[in-house]
Protein backbone atom coordinates (compact mmCIF):
# COMPACT_ATOMS: atom_id res chain seq x y z
CA UNK A 1 0.00 0.00 0.00
CA UNK A 2 1.32 3.41 -0.95
CA UNK A 3 2.16 5.58 1.97
CA UNK A 4 0.18 8.76 2.35
CA UNK A 5 1.97 11.84 1.13
CA UNK A 6 3.14 14.19 3.84
CA UNK A 7 1.27 17.43 4.24
CA UNK A 8 2.91 20.16 2.27
CA UNK A 9 4.74 22.73 4.28
CA UNK A 10 4.11 26.37 3.54
CA UNK A 11 6.62 27.66 1.05
CA UNK A 12 8.74 30.51 2.10
CA UNK A 13 9.15 33.61 0.06
CA UNK A 14 12.53 33.67 -1.71
CA UNK A 15 14.82 35.92 0.22
CA UNK A 16 12.32 36.36 3.11
CA UNK A 17 11.46 34.65 6.41
CA UNK A 18 9.55 31.43 6.33
CA UNK A 19 5.75 31.90 6.61
CA UNK A 20 3.96 30.51 9.68
CA UNK A 21 1.02 28.16 9.42
CA UNK A 22 -2.32 29.98 9.67
CA UNK A 23 -4.74 29.15 12.55
CA UNK A 24 -8.50 29.52 12.22
CA UNK A 25 -9.95 32.43 14.28
CA UNK A 26 -11.58 31.62 17.61
CA UNK A 27 -15.31 31.29 17.54
CA UNK A 28 -16.85 34.05 19.65
CA UNK A 29 -19.45 33.10 22.22
CA UNK A 30 -22.93 34.14 21.24
CA UNK A 31 -24.33 36.68 23.74
CA UNK A 32 -27.26 35.62 25.85
CA UNK A 33 -30.38 37.04 24.17
CA UNK A 34 -32.02 37.80 27.54
CA UNK A 35 -29.02 39.78 28.74
CA UNK A 36 -28.78 41.58 25.42
CA UNK A 37 -32.45 42.48 25.58
CA UNK A 38 -32.06 43.76 29.16
CA UNK A 39 -29.13 45.92 28.10
CA UNK A 40 -31.16 47.38 25.22
CA UNK A 41 -34.04 48.08 27.60
CA UNK A 42 -31.72 49.86 30.05
CA UNK A 43 -30.21 51.88 27.21
CA UNK A 44 -33.57 53.23 26.09
CA UNK A 45 -34.79 53.63 29.68
CA UNK A 46 -31.91 55.81 30.76
CA UNK A 47 -32.51 58.11 27.80
CA UNK A 48 -35.90 58.96 29.32
CA UNK A 49 -35.35 61.82 31.79
CA UNK A 50 -38.64 61.40 33.65
CA UNK A 51 -38.04 57.68 34.02
CA UNK A 52 -34.66 58.41 35.60
CA UNK A 53 -36.29 60.93 37.96
CA UNK A 54 -38.84 58.29 38.99
CA UNK A 55 -36.13 55.69 39.46
CA UNK A 56 -34.13 58.11 41.61
CA UNK A 57 -37.11 58.85 43.87
CA UNK A 58 -37.87 55.16 44.20
CA UNK A 59 -34.26 54.40 45.15
CA UNK A 60 -34.41 57.09 47.84
CA UNK A 61 -37.55 55.51 49.30
CA UNK A 62 -35.93 52.08 49.21
CA UNK A 63 -32.87 53.52 51.00
CA UNK A 64 -35.23 54.98 53.62
CA UNK A 65 -36.76 51.53 54.13
CA UNK A 66 -33.31 50.00 54.59
CA UNK A 67 -32.38 52.76 57.03
CA UNK A 68 -35.56 52.09 59.01
CA UNK A 69 -34.38 48.52 59.62
CA UNK A 70 -31.56 49.92 61.77
CA UNK A 71 -33.88 51.99 64.00
CA UNK A 72 -35.45 50.70 67.24
CA UNK A 73 -38.99 51.58 66.12
CA UNK A 74 -42.02 49.41 66.73
CA UNK A 75 -43.32 47.42 63.77
CA UNK A 76 -46.88 47.23 65.08
CA UNK A 77 -47.66 50.73 66.34
CA UNK A 78 -46.47 54.32 66.19
CA UNK A 79 -44.42 55.35 69.22
CA UNK A 80 -46.57 57.55 71.52
CA UNK A 81 -45.22 60.95 72.59
CA UNK A 82 -46.33 63.33 75.31
CA UNK A 83 -45.92 67.08 75.90
CA UNK A 84 -44.39 67.02 79.38
CA UNK A 85 -44.05 70.74 80.18
CA UNK A 86 -47.29 72.47 79.43
CA UNK A 87 -46.60 75.93 80.82
CA UNK A 88 -49.45 78.41 81.18
CA UNK A 89 -48.11 81.91 81.83
CA UNK A 90 -50.69 84.26 83.33
CA UNK A 91 -50.42 88.02 83.81
CA UNK A 92 -52.53 89.79 86.43
CA UNK A 93 -52.40 93.57 85.86
CA UNK A 94 -53.68 95.82 88.62
CA UNK A 95 -53.73 99.49 89.63
CA UNK A 96 -53.64 100.37 93.28
CA UNK A 97 -52.75 102.96 95.93
CA UNK A 98 -49.21 103.56 97.15
CA UNK A 99 -49.24 100.60 99.49
CA UNK A 100 -51.04 97.36 100.00
CA UNK A 101 -52.27 96.58 96.49
CA UNK A 102 -52.47 92.81 96.05
CA UNK A 103 -52.58 90.48 93.10
CA UNK A 104 -54.24 87.20 94.00
CA UNK A 105 -53.61 84.44 91.49
CA UNK A 106 -56.31 82.29 93.02
CA UNK A 107 -59.04 84.11 91.10
CA UNK A 108 -61.37 81.46 89.64
CA UNK A 109 -61.53 83.20 86.25
CA UNK A 110 -57.74 83.35 85.95
CA UNK A 111 -55.84 80.33 87.13
CA UNK A 112 -58.10 78.65 89.64
CA UNK A 113 -55.32 78.09 92.15
CA UNK A 114 -52.05 76.20 92.06
CA UNK A 115 -51.20 72.64 92.93
CA UNK A 116 -48.08 71.56 94.79
CA UNK A 117 -44.90 72.53 92.96
CA UNK A 118 -42.34 75.23 92.33
CA UNK A 119 -43.23 78.15 90.05
CA UNK A 120 -41.37 81.08 88.53
CA UNK A 121 -42.70 84.65 88.50
CA UNK A 122 -41.81 88.03 87.00
CA UNK A 123 -42.96 91.43 88.26
CA UNK A 124 -43.33 94.25 85.74
CA UNK A 125 -44.10 97.96 85.96
CA UNK A 126 -43.19 101.23 84.25
CA UNK A 127 -39.59 102.40 83.74
CA UNK A 128 -39.90 104.80 86.69
CA UNK A 129 -39.93 102.02 89.26
CA UNK A 130 -37.81 98.99 89.99
CA UNK A 131 -39.46 96.16 91.91
CA UNK A 132 -37.71 94.02 94.44
CA UNK A 133 -37.68 91.16 93.79
CA UNK A 134 -38.03 91.48 90.02
CA UNK A 135 -38.24 87.74 89.57
CA UNK A 136 -37.95 84.53 91.52
CA UNK A 137 -39.57 81.27 92.39
CA UNK A 138 -42.23 80.31 94.86
CA UNK A 139 -42.91 76.95 96.40
CA UNK A 140 -46.50 75.86 96.88
CA UNK A 141 -46.41 72.94 99.27
CA UNK A 142 -49.26 72.48 101.68
CA UNK A 143 -49.97 76.13 102.56
CA UNK A 144 -50.91 79.50 101.08
CA UNK A 145 -48.04 81.69 99.90
CA UNK A 146 -47.63 85.47 100.10
CA UNK A 147 -44.93 87.38 98.20
CA UNK A 148 -44.11 90.97 99.18
CA UNK A 149 -42.91 93.20 96.34
CA UNK A 150 -41.30 96.59 97.10
CA UNK A 151 -41.00 99.24 94.36
CA UNK A 152 -38.26 101.89 94.29
CA UNK A 153 -38.74 105.06 92.23
CA UNK A 154 -36.16 106.27 89.71
CA UNK A 155 -34.78 102.97 88.50
CA UNK A 156 -35.14 101.17 85.14
CA UNK A 157 -37.89 98.63 84.82
CA UNK A 158 -37.09 94.93 84.79
CA UNK A 159 -36.56 92.84 81.70
CA UNK A 160 -39.42 90.31 81.52
CA UNK A 161 -38.11 86.78 82.01
CA UNK A 162 -40.36 83.74 82.32
CA UNK A 163 -39.14 80.90 84.50
CA UNK A 164 -39.76 77.24 83.95
CA UNK A 165 -41.06 75.18 86.80
CA UNK A 166 -38.09 73.69 88.66
CA UNK A 167 -40.09 70.72 89.84
CA UNK A 168 -43.24 69.27 88.29
CA UNK A 169 -46.43 70.05 90.21
CA UNK A 170 -48.10 67.23 91.99
CA UNK A 171 -51.76 66.46 92.44
CA UNK A 172 -52.26 67.90 95.94
CA UNK A 173 -54.69 70.52 97.19
CA UNK A 174 -55.12 73.95 95.60
CA UNK A 175 -53.56 76.95 97.34
CA UNK A 176 -53.68 80.70 96.85
CA UNK A 177 -50.63 82.80 96.03
CA UNK A 178 -50.88 86.50 96.80
CA UNK A 179 -48.49 89.25 95.70
CA UNK A 180 -48.54 92.38 97.91
CA UNK A 181 -46.83 95.58 96.64
CA UNK A 182 -45.49 98.61 98.49
CA UNK A 183 -43.80 101.79 97.35
CA UNK A 184 -45.86 102.58 94.27
CA UNK A 185 -47.54 105.95 93.75
CA UNK A 186 -51.29 105.85 93.71
CA UNK A 187 -52.70 104.83 90.36
CA UNK A 188 -49.47 103.29 89.02
CA UNK A 189 -50.18 100.04 87.13
CA UNK A 190 -48.16 96.94 87.79
CA UNK A 191 -48.51 93.24 86.93
CA UNK A 192 -47.24 89.79 87.80
CA UNK A 193 -46.51 87.09 85.22
CA UNK A 194 -46.61 83.66 86.72
CA UNK A 195 -45.24 80.66 84.84
CA UNK A 196 -47.69 78.07 86.11
CA UNK A 197 -46.90 74.58 84.80
CA UNK A 198 -49.93 72.35 84.70
CA UNK A 199 -49.68 68.95 86.37
CA UNK A 200 -47.83 66.31 84.38
CA UNK A 201 -50.23 63.75 82.94
CA UNK A 202 -47.75 61.81 80.83
CA UNK A 203 -48.00 58.06 81.17
CA UNK A 204 -44.71 56.40 82.14
CA UNK A 205 -42.94 55.02 79.11
CA UNK A 206 -44.06 57.78 76.74
CA UNK A 207 -41.43 59.83 74.94
CA UNK A 208 -41.57 63.31 76.52
CA UNK A 209 -41.16 66.57 74.59
CA UNK A 210 -40.94 69.93 76.37
CA UNK A 211 -43.45 72.49 75.11
CA UNK A 212 -44.66 75.98 76.02
CA UNK A 213 -47.65 77.94 74.69
CA UNK A 214 -47.38 80.65 72.07
CA UNK A 215 -47.26 84.24 73.31
CA UNK A 216 -44.89 83.47 76.18
CA UNK A 217 -41.14 83.35 76.40
CA UNK A 218 -39.33 80.08 75.80
CA UNK A 219 -38.82 78.01 78.92
CA UNK A 220 -35.67 76.39 77.56
CA UNK A 221 -33.55 75.85 74.47
CA UNK A 222 -34.97 72.37 73.93
CA UNK A 223 -38.63 73.34 74.40
CA UNK A 224 -40.98 73.97 71.49
CA UNK A 225 -43.87 76.39 71.12
CA UNK A 226 -47.47 75.14 70.76
CA UNK A 227 -50.80 76.92 70.41
CA UNK A 228 -52.46 77.77 73.71
CA UNK A 229 -54.67 74.88 74.75
CA UNK A 230 -53.19 72.44 72.19
CA UNK A 231 -49.88 71.13 73.60
CA UNK A 232 -49.78 68.28 71.06
CA UNK A 233 -49.67 70.60 68.03
CA UNK A 234 -45.89 70.88 67.54
CA UNK A 235 -44.48 72.24 64.29
CA UNK A 236 -41.41 70.61 62.67
CA UNK A 237 -38.41 71.03 64.96
CA UNK A 238 -35.80 70.92 62.18
CA UNK A 239 -33.82 74.17 62.01
CA UNK A 240 -30.96 75.63 59.98
CA UNK A 241 -29.58 77.97 62.63
CA UNK A 242 -28.46 76.33 64.75
CA UNK A 243 -28.44 73.26 62.53
CA UNK A 244 -30.45 70.44 64.05
CA UNK A 245 -33.48 68.25 63.54
CA UNK A 246 -34.91 68.08 67.05
CA UNK A 247 -37.16 65.27 68.30
CA UNK A 248 -39.88 65.95 65.67
CA UNK A 249 -38.20 66.72 62.31
CA UNK A 250 -41.56 66.66 60.48
CA UNK A 251 -43.77 67.77 63.37
CA UNK A 252 -46.35 65.99 65.47
CA UNK A 253 -49.33 63.91 64.43
CA UNK A 254 -52.15 65.12 66.66
CA UNK A 255 -54.88 62.55 67.19
CA UNK A 256 -56.79 64.23 70.02
CA UNK A 257 -56.59 68.06 69.97
CA UNK A 258 -56.30 69.57 73.42
CA UNK A 259 -54.56 66.54 74.95
CA UNK A 260 -50.79 66.25 75.48
CA UNK A 261 -50.50 62.99 73.52
CA UNK A 262 -49.36 62.76 69.90
CA UNK A 263 -47.22 60.76 67.47
CA UNK A 264 -44.09 61.52 65.48
CA UNK A 265 -44.66 61.90 61.73
CA UNK A 266 -40.99 61.15 61.00
CA UNK A 267 -41.27 57.82 62.83
CA UNK A 268 -44.39 56.96 60.86
CA UNK A 269 -42.90 57.79 57.45
CA UNK A 270 -39.62 56.03 58.25
CA UNK A 271 -41.10 52.80 59.56
CA UNK A 272 -43.90 53.05 57.02
CA UNK A 273 -41.34 52.77 54.22
CA UNK A 274 -40.74 49.14 55.24
CA UNK A 275 -44.38 48.17 55.40
CA UNK A 276 -45.62 50.19 52.42
CA UNK A 277 -43.02 48.91 49.98
CA UNK A 278 -43.34 45.34 51.25
CA UNK A 279 -47.15 45.30 51.16
CA UNK A 280 -47.34 47.02 47.76
CA UNK A 281 -44.79 44.73 46.12
CA UNK A 282 -46.33 41.60 47.66
CA UNK A 283 -49.90 42.45 46.61
CA UNK A 284 -48.99 43.43 43.06
CA UNK A 285 -46.50 40.58 42.65
CA UNK A 286 -48.87 37.84 43.84
CA UNK A 287 -51.81 39.27 41.89
CA UNK A 288 -49.72 39.54 38.72
CA UNK A 289 -48.37 36.00 39.11
CA UNK A 290 -51.86 34.52 39.48
CA UNK A 291 -53.25 36.66 36.65
CA UNK A 292 -50.32 35.70 34.42
CA UNK A 293 -50.99 32.00 35.00
CA UNK A 294 -54.76 32.24 34.41
CA UNK A 295 -54.42 34.53 31.39
CA UNK A 296 -51.75 32.38 29.74
CA UNK A 297 -53.80 29.20 30.13
CA UNK A 298 -56.99 30.86 28.88
CA UNK A 299 -55.31 32.42 25.87
CA UNK A 300 -53.33 29.38 24.84
CA UNK A 301 -55.97 26.65 25.30
CA UNK A 302 -59.00 28.67 24.18
CA UNK A 303 -62.39 27.00 23.80
CA UNK A 304 -64.21 25.92 26.93
CA UNK A 305 -61.16 26.56 29.10
CA UNK A 306 -61.00 30.15 27.93
CA UNK A 307 -64.74 30.67 28.42
CA UNK A 308 -64.74 29.19 31.93
CA UNK A 309 -61.74 31.18 33.12
CA UNK A 310 -62.97 34.47 31.61
CA UNK A 311 -66.39 34.09 33.21
CA UNK A 312 -64.61 33.57 36.54
CA UNK A 313 -62.68 36.78 35.87
CA UNK A 314 -65.94 38.60 35.12
CA UNK A 315 -67.40 37.44 38.43
CA UNK A 316 -64.44 38.84 40.39
CA UNK A 317 -64.47 42.07 38.39
CA UNK A 318 -68.15 42.60 39.22
CA UNK A 319 -67.41 42.69 42.97
CA UNK A 320 -66.24 46.09 44.34
CA UNK A 321 -62.60 45.86 45.31
CA UNK A 322 -62.83 47.62 48.66
CA UNK A 323 -65.89 45.62 49.71
CA UNK A 324 -64.20 42.33 48.86
CA UNK A 325 -61.07 43.31 50.81
CA UNK A 326 -63.15 44.26 53.86
CA UNK A 327 -65.11 40.99 53.77
CA UNK A 328 -62.03 38.81 53.26
CA UNK A 329 -60.01 40.53 56.00
CA UNK A 330 -62.91 40.55 58.47
CA UNK A 331 -63.91 36.92 58.00
CA UNK A 332 -60.47 35.36 57.70
CA UNK A 333 -58.97 37.38 60.57
CA UNK A 334 -61.77 36.24 62.86
CA UNK A 335 -61.54 32.62 61.72
CA UNK A 336 -57.72 32.41 61.54
CA UNK A 337 -56.01 34.76 64.02
CA UNK A 338 -52.73 32.96 63.28
CA UNK A 339 -51.79 31.10 60.11
CA UNK A 340 -48.81 28.91 59.27
CA UNK A 341 -47.56 29.32 62.82
CA UNK A 342 -46.84 33.03 62.28
CA UNK A 343 -47.31 35.68 65.00
CA UNK A 344 -50.66 37.55 64.95
CA UNK A 345 -49.08 40.66 63.38
CA UNK A 346 -47.52 38.76 60.47
CA UNK A 347 -50.67 36.69 60.04
CA UNK A 348 -52.80 39.82 59.78
CA UNK A 349 -50.50 41.37 57.17
CA UNK A 350 -50.42 38.13 55.18
CA UNK A 351 -54.24 38.00 55.16
CA UNK A 352 -54.33 41.63 54.04
CA UNK A 353 -51.98 40.85 51.15
CA UNK A 354 -54.11 37.83 50.21
CA UNK A 355 -57.31 39.89 50.31
CA UNK A 356 -55.90 42.53 47.96
CA UNK A 357 -54.33 39.93 45.65
CA UNK A 358 -57.72 38.24 45.27
CA UNK A 359 -59.13 41.49 43.91
CA UNK A 360 -56.10 42.36 41.76
CA UNK A 361 -55.44 39.24 39.66
CA UNK A 362 -58.44 39.53 37.26
CA UNK A 363 -57.01 42.70 35.69
CA UNK A 364 -53.73 40.97 34.93
CA UNK A 365 -55.53 37.89 33.64
CA UNK A 366 -57.33 39.95 31.01
CA UNK A 367 -54.17 41.78 29.98
CA UNK A 368 -52.19 38.54 29.61
CA UNK A 369 -54.99 36.73 27.76
CA UNK A 370 -55.21 39.47 25.16
CA UNK A 371 -51.45 39.47 24.69
CA UNK A 372 -51.29 35.67 24.46
CA UNK A 373 -53.94 35.64 21.73
CA UNK A 374 -51.61 37.83 19.68
CA UNK A 375 -48.34 36.05 20.50
CA UNK A 376 -49.56 32.51 19.82
CA UNK A 377 -50.17 33.38 16.17
CA UNK A 378 -46.62 34.57 15.63
CA UNK A 379 -44.26 32.67 13.32
CA UNK A 380 -41.81 31.64 16.03
CA UNK A 381 -44.64 29.95 17.98
CA UNK A 382 -45.76 28.10 14.86
CA UNK A 383 -42.15 27.03 14.30
CA UNK A 384 -41.99 25.69 17.87
CA UNK A 385 -45.16 23.67 17.28
CA UNK A 386 -43.81 22.33 14.01
CA UNK A 387 -40.60 21.22 15.72
CA UNK A 388 -42.64 19.06 18.10
CA UNK A 389 -42.46 21.21 21.25
CA UNK A 390 -45.15 20.45 23.81
CA UNK A 391 -47.82 22.94 24.79
CA UNK A 392 -46.33 23.47 28.23
CA UNK A 393 -42.90 24.24 26.78
CA UNK A 394 -44.42 26.63 24.24
CA UNK A 395 -46.28 28.50 27.01
CA UNK A 396 -43.29 28.75 29.35
CA UNK A 397 -40.53 29.39 26.81
CA UNK A 398 -42.25 31.40 24.10
CA UNK A 399 -45.73 32.68 24.95
CA UNK A 400 -45.29 33.93 28.54
CA UNK A 401 -41.88 35.67 28.07
CA UNK A 402 -43.25 37.60 25.09
CA UNK A 403 -46.51 38.50 26.87
CA UNK A 404 -45.08 39.73 30.16
CA UNK A 405 -44.01 43.25 29.12
CA UNK A 406 -47.48 44.85 29.42
CA UNK A 407 -47.81 43.17 32.80
CA UNK A 408 -44.58 44.76 34.02
CA UNK A 409 -45.84 48.20 33.02
CA UNK A 410 -49.21 47.62 34.71
CA UNK A 411 -47.46 46.35 37.86
CA UNK A 412 -45.38 49.51 38.12
CA UNK A 413 -48.57 51.56 37.91
CA UNK A 414 -50.46 49.50 40.48
CA UNK A 415 -47.69 49.58 43.09
CA UNK A 416 -48.31 53.29 43.68
CA UNK A 417 -52.07 52.87 44.15
CA UNK A 418 -51.97 50.26 46.93
CA UNK A 419 -51.25 52.78 49.78
CA UNK A 420 -54.09 54.95 48.45
CA UNK A 421 -56.54 52.05 48.73
CA UNK A 422 -55.28 51.25 52.22
CA UNK A 423 -55.61 54.90 53.26
CA UNK A 424 -59.20 54.90 51.99
CA UNK A 425 -60.10 51.90 54.14
CA UNK A 426 -58.44 53.38 57.23
CA UNK A 427 -60.14 56.73 56.67
CA UNK A 428 -63.52 55.00 56.51
CA UNK A 429 -62.77 53.41 59.89
CA UNK A 430 -62.21 49.77 58.93
CA UNK A 431 -59.64 47.99 61.10
CA UNK A 432 -57.57 46.26 58.46
CA UNK A 433 -54.40 46.55 60.56
CA UNK A 434 -53.73 45.03 63.98
CA UNK A 435 -53.58 48.49 65.59
CA UNK A 436 -55.23 51.82 64.81
CA UNK A 437 -51.95 53.74 64.57
CA UNK A 438 -50.14 51.30 62.33
CA UNK A 439 -46.91 52.65 60.73
CA UNK A 440 -47.89 52.55 57.04
CA UNK A 441 -48.02 55.45 54.59
CA UNK A 442 -51.67 55.07 53.63
CA UNK A 443 -52.77 54.67 57.24
CA UNK A 444 -50.62 57.64 58.31
CA UNK A 445 -52.12 59.85 55.60
CA UNK A 446 -55.64 58.87 56.63
CA UNK A 447 -54.97 59.56 60.31
CA UNK A 448 -53.49 62.97 59.50
CA UNK A 449 -56.86 64.17 58.18
CA UNK A 450 -58.94 62.56 60.88
CA UNK A 451 -59.35 58.97 59.73
CA UNK A 452 -60.34 56.07 61.93
CA UNK A 453 -62.98 58.10 63.79
CA UNK A 454 -60.58 60.69 65.26
CA UNK A 455 -62.16 63.75 63.50
CA UNK A 456 -58.91 65.67 63.97
CA UNK A 457 -59.24 67.88 60.91
CA UNK A 458 -62.88 68.63 61.75
CA UNK A 459 -61.83 69.87 65.19
CA UNK A 460 -59.18 72.16 63.73
CA UNK A 461 -61.56 73.54 61.10
CA UNK A 462 -64.12 74.21 63.83
CA UNK A 463 -61.49 76.16 65.78
CA UNK A 464 -60.90 78.35 62.71
CA UNK A 465 -64.62 78.94 62.33
CA UNK A 466 -64.87 80.01 65.97
CA UNK A 467 -61.79 82.22 65.56
CA UNK A 468 -63.49 84.02 62.68
CA UNK A 469 -66.37 84.76 65.06
CA UNK A 470 -63.99 86.12 67.69
CA UNK A 471 -63.56 83.04 69.89
CA UNK A 472 -60.13 81.52 70.33
CA UNK A 473 -57.47 81.12 67.66
CA UNK A 474 -57.34 79.25 64.34
CA UNK A 475 -54.98 76.28 64.49
CA UNK A 476 -54.19 74.21 61.37
CA UNK A 477 -51.27 71.73 61.67
CA UNK A 478 -50.24 71.99 58.03
CA UNK A 479 -47.26 69.68 58.48
CA UNK A 480 -49.32 66.61 59.36
CA UNK A 481 -51.38 67.15 56.21
CA UNK A 482 -48.39 67.98 53.99
CA UNK A 483 -45.66 65.43 54.72
CA UNK A 484 -47.70 62.16 54.62
CA UNK A 485 -49.41 63.45 51.49
CA UNK A 486 -46.08 64.34 49.87
CA UNK A 487 -44.74 60.87 50.64
CA UNK A 488 -47.65 59.21 48.84
CA UNK A 489 -47.42 61.75 46.02
CA UNK A 490 -43.74 61.14 45.35
CA UNK A 491 -44.17 57.38 45.64
CA UNK A 492 -47.01 57.32 43.11
CA UNK A 493 -45.19 59.84 40.88
CA UNK A 494 -41.99 57.79 40.85
CA UNK A 495 -43.65 54.54 39.80
CA UNK A 496 -45.74 56.33 37.16
CA UNK A 497 -42.68 57.99 35.64
CA UNK A 498 -40.83 54.68 35.74
CA UNK A 499 -43.74 52.77 34.16
CA UNK A 500 -43.95 55.24 31.28
CA UNK A 501 -40.23 54.81 30.68
CA UNK A 502 -40.52 51.02 30.81
CA UNK A 503 -43.38 51.07 28.31
CA UNK A 504 -41.33 53.12 25.87
CA UNK A 505 -38.21 51.01 26.41
CA UNK A 506 -39.95 47.63 26.07
CA UNK A 507 -42.03 48.49 23.01
CA UNK A 508 -39.85 49.06 19.92
CA UNK A 509 -42.66 51.03 18.27
CA UNK A 510 -42.50 53.70 21.01
CA UNK A 511 -38.72 54.10 21.20
CA UNK A 512 -37.40 57.52 20.30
Amino acid sequence: MQAEAAAPTPASTPGGPPSLPTTPPKRQRRPNPRIAQAMRTWYFLRRNTLAMVGLGILLVLIALALYALTLPLSYSNLTPYCASSQSTPNSFPTTGPSTGTTVDVNFPNQLGGLTDGTYGFVVETSADYTPSPTQGTIRVDGAAVQVNVTFTAGGPGPVPVHFASSTPPGTGSVYAVTFVESGLAAGTPWSVSLNATSPSVCTPGFVSVCTYPGGSSSVGSSCYVTPAGDPSVIAPTAAWSPLGVGPLPLGSLTVNPGSPYFYNIWDGITRGADWSLLISASIVGSGALLGLLVGAIAGEFGGYVDEALMRLVDIFLSIPQLLLVIVVVATLTFAYPTIFGLPPLDSRILLLIFAFAVTWWPFYARIVRGQVLVVREQKFVEAARASGAGRGRIILRHVVPNSVFPVLVQMSLDVGTIPLFIGTLVFLGFGIFPTLYFPEWGSLSALSVGGGGTDTLTTFLTSCQLAAEGYGACVIPWWQLLFPGLTLFFYALSVNFLSDGLRDALDPRLRR
